[in-house]
């Protein structure tokens, strides 16, 4: 919880660079001991968005739209690798799992709750990882795990056109049910592309509020 709340804020902009983190202080707003803090503080910095500083804390690094850029090249390498690799092999069973996160999806934005469309979302690329039945893949991938949750928290609640996020998803199910990899991996590249857009809209509208 800690981790998640600092990682959106810190992606955003609404913690800017430099600041320093002060664990009583984070304690107290997450209603938490300082341990659940400092575990979240040393996690962030394993993922580049803090500097733990000797003797003086922890202080916020801060993300460009090239720190975004990054992120999204690496999903894309990992991903698409998974993708097509999934699609040579995947069955019934893994179409299924697929399609009950994508089900999940679909729910959440029924019931306009968009708190719960994130997971399912996350859980879904999780899955071709998995599917891709390669290891050390999935240990590229867990590292990343926490951004793009942060990320997908961001986009999945500011993206004005949901719907078409649930059927980009379907797409990739389709395609992989047909072992169609240059489509699957078509349509999860724009899905990509799609999410970064919206994205650095969000930094920059939350960074033209600041200034």
């Amino acid at each position: 919880m800690v981790a998640a709340g600092l990682r959106r804020a810190i992606i955003l902009g609404e913690l800017p660079d430099g600041l320093h983190l002060e664990e009583p202080a984070l304690a107290e707003k997450f209603g938490v001991s300082r341990i659940p803090v400092r575990e979240a503080l040393t996690r962030l910095a394993h993922e580049g968005l803090i500097r733990l500083e000797p003797r003086r804390g922890a202080f916020v690094v801060g993300t460009t739209e090239t720190d975004v850029h990054e992120i999204y090249e690496v999903r894309a390498l990992i991903e698409t690798y998974a993708l097509r690799r999934t699609a040579n092999t995947i069955d019934q069973a893994g179409i299924a799992q697929l399609q009950r996160y994508a089900d999940q999806m679909a729910e959440a934005l029924a019931d306009h709750n968009l708190d719960r469309f994130s997971e399912p979302d996350v859980n879904f690329h999780r899955e071709i990882v998995v599917l891709a039945q390669n290891r050390r893949l999935l240990a590229a991938w867990e590292p990343i795990g926490g951004l793009i949750a942060a990320i997908l928290s961001i986009t999945d609640t500011t993206y004005r056109d949901m719907p078409r996020s649930v059927e980009s998803h379907r797409a990739i199910i389709r395609a992989l049910q047909s072992h169609d990899a240059p489509t699957a991996e078509a349509e999860l590249r724009a899905h990509l592309a799609n999410g970064q857009h919206v994205l650095d809209q969000a930094m920059r509208h939350t960074h033209g509020e600041q200034s």
